[in-house]
């Protein structure tokens, strides 16, 4: 069985092998050329046999010229010799016969031929020595002007064309043939065999042959002043022959360690590339303030491994119902944040339903995938992963690439990587977010036993004393004034204790972490309750003062709550941009919008409250909205004046 590397090398091998064979069985038959007709078949046998045998025992013979490359088998001269003088299929026949049985059980006394793949490489052989020797001889009789003994000043063209049809078909079909048994790729090893040819040896020993049928026809027995000088220069070159193999032998292994040694860099490259990728989604799960720093940083990671050009990361809602481009990464990717994508007919959402990863090899043809998204990044490639936890699906990862079929099987492993990375780091954020709504009932439930066990009994106390105080306002009211005084006391102690536990209610990210790590975690409890998107952009890491902070924490709640309420936004945009000259916090909605000059929205308490609460550190609150348009809440408030904590 022929020990075959890929289907590709077979089929290049059979194809040119069986035209090759079939042009030498068919021309000479259809085209008759001019000279002696075919000898009976036995003398025809006997030639054939006669012409096998010399092949086979030249065969070990091989001629090498000092700077020139490589070597060649003398028997080659006989083989053109038989082709010039004989009936093309004498000759072919005993060249075939002569070359296949050599490099099936070698010569005695000489080197032995190669063991591995001795009967393929025998027939390989043995048909491009008939085909090229067929077709030679073929062509020479067609050109020759006239049958008989070959006379070179009328022959010579004929000669020439023979030869070199002899000389080509070796050069061309005998590497297209072994590539079937040849490692690595197909192109690669016949432009390695090609580039290696002995051309000048090969030239001799054709040209050799061609002067030895010349003087075969007139003076046989001068063929011993031919190749007698040539026995000896073979036996002085042997060494020069053993050099020139082991020069061989020695490039096949340098080419090959080379290759496996590119494999083995590849694959390092590709596993470093996979730790850095891992490395830096581990530190941005450190020291990120919101989850969606982490998942643009997956999403940037996921292009460098994969070479590709753009990447998206999209989340289910908490109900499943709804799903939202949360990261992406790549030139244009920006505009597409907050992008809802559909949950029906879409190729992610075959991912998160299948839980399985899919590629699309055709983009612009593939209804499954927004061909907006597809010709703004000029996907020519894309590979989506599930980003899951133990039990269900959160959403997707989508890497794409310009190049057309780039990514492969160990491109899905490392986005699935990554994929289980984003998984993590949300099931994470959810179970902090739970810990977080239950840590805030806890204090609630502090704060009303706090309220009941202190200012409660203390304003009742207060009602007691002023009710007293009305009734002896007539008949003692000198006593009033005790009561009164007294009254005045618990008033003030009720007020001191509702101040420290109104100081409490601030929260601990914001005493602790500042407004950024409140804000996020704000942010997410909102997404949590009411099923809105809300996308928070973070920049500069000024800290405030508590005063400014809080103020903005409160705008932010307010601003949130009044979405919650009356926008029926689909999505918020919230931007805190903390700069040494200000602070600036904007929150956004595309919901139904109103007159901020007219209607009750625009006079609610809160949205007086939002505007006290910034005029008492000295800042400006905006108000942009119109009807069908949203709302855009813009609070300012310069460092100079409240910001600065020194």
């Amino acid at each position: 069985m022929i020990p075959l590397q890929k289907p590709k090398a077979l089929w290049i091998s059979t194809l040119s092998l069986g035209v090759l064979a079939g042009a030498a069985l068919i021309l000479p038959l259809q085209i008759p050329a001019k000279g002696d007709p075919m000898p009976p078949l036995v003398t025809s046998l006997l030639l054939a046999a006669l012409i096998g045998l010399l092949v086979w025992l030249t065969q070990p013979w091989r001629v090498a010229i000092r700077g020139a490359r490589g070597d060649i088998s003398i028997s080659m001269a006989i083989d053109v010799a038989a082709m010039l003088l004989f009936h093309p299929y004498i000759a072919a026949l005993g060249s075939a016969a002569g070359t296949a049985f050599y490099h099936l059980v070698g010569v005695p006394f000489t080197r032995q031929v190669p063991r591995e793949q001795r009967v393929p490489r025998a027939l390989i052989r043995g048909v491009v020595t008939f085909a090229a020797v067929a077709l030679g001889s073929w062509a020479a009789r067609i050109i020759r002007p006239a049958p008989g003994p070959i006379v070179f000043t009328a022959d010579w063209l004929a000669i020439f064309a023979g030869i070199s049809i002899r000389l080509l078909i070796r050069i061309i079909f005998y590497p297209l043939g072994m590539a079937a048994l040849r490692e690595g790729p197909v192109w690669a090893y016949l432009k390695r065999e090609w580039e290696r040819l002995p051309l000048v040896p090969f030239l001799l020993t054709t040209t050799l042959g061609g002067t030895a049928a010349l003087i075969f026809q007139y003076q046989p027995a001068a063929l011993v002043l031919l190749f007698g000088p040539l026995a000896s220069t073979w036996a002085l070159s042997q060494e020069f022959h053993r050099m020139n193999r082991l020069l061989d032998t020695l490039e096949d292994k340098v080419a090959d360690r080379t290759a496996r040694l590119a494999q083995t860099v590849t694959a390092l490259e590709r596993r470093l590339a996979e730790s850095e990728a891992l490395h830096a989604v581990d530190e941005a799960i450190s020291t990120a303030i919101h989850p969606d720093e982490v998942l643009t940083v997956i999403a940037r990671e996921s292009v460098r491994v994969t070479g590709g050009s753009s990447a998206l990361i999209s989340l289910l809602t908490a109900d499943g119902s709804r799903q939202f481009v949360r990261a992406t990464y790549g030139a244009g990717m920006e505009d597409y944040v907050g992008l809802e994508l559909p949950m029906e007919g879409n190729l992610t959402s075959l991912v998160i339903k299948t839980g399985k990863p899919h590629f699309s090899r055709q983009p612009d043809q593939d209804p499954r995938l927004n061909q907006d998204l597809v010709r703004s990044g000029q996907w020519r490639d894309v590979i989506e992963a599930p980003i899951r936890t133990k039990d269900r699906t959160l959403g997707v990862l989508v890497v794409a690439s310009r190049q057309p079929r780039r990514f492969d099987e160990q491109h899905l492993r490392l986005l699935t990587l990554l994929a289980n990375q984003a998984g993590r780091l949300i099931e994470n954020s959810e179970l902090h977010a739970k810990a977080r709504e239950v840590a805030v009932l806890e204090e609630r439930n502090r704060l009303a036993r706090e309220l009941h066990d202190s200012v409660t009994q203390v304003l009742f106390g207060l009602t007691l004393n002023l009710e007293s105080a009305v009734g002896l306002m007539d008949k003692k009211p000198e006593k009033v004034r005790g009561l009164l005084t007294r009254s005045k006391e618990m008033a003030g102690e009720a007020l001191a204790e509702m101040r420290s536990l109104i100081f409490e209610l601030r929260p601990a990210a914001l005493q602790e972490k500042g407004l950024a790590m409140a804000l996020s975690n704000h942010i997410n409890l909102f997404r949590r309750r009411h099923g809105v998107e809300v996308s928070l952009a973070l920049s500069g890491d000024e800290r405030l003062s508590p005063d400014v902070e809080f103020a903005l924490y409160r705008v932010a709640q307010e601003a949130l709550n009044n979405v919650a309420k009356h926008a029926r936004a689909r999505h918020v945009r919230v931007k805190l941009d903390l700069s040494p000259e200000e602070a600036l916090l904007e929150v956004c909605d595309d919901g139904v919008g109103f007159d901020p000059g007219a209607g009750a929205r625009g006079e609610s308490f809160g949205m007086i409250g939002m505007r006290e609460r910034v005029s008492e550190v000295r800042g400006s609150l905006e108000v942009r909205s119109a009807p069908g348009q949203g709302t855009c809440i813009r609070a300012r408030i310069p460092i100079a004046s409240g910001g600065d904590p020194r």
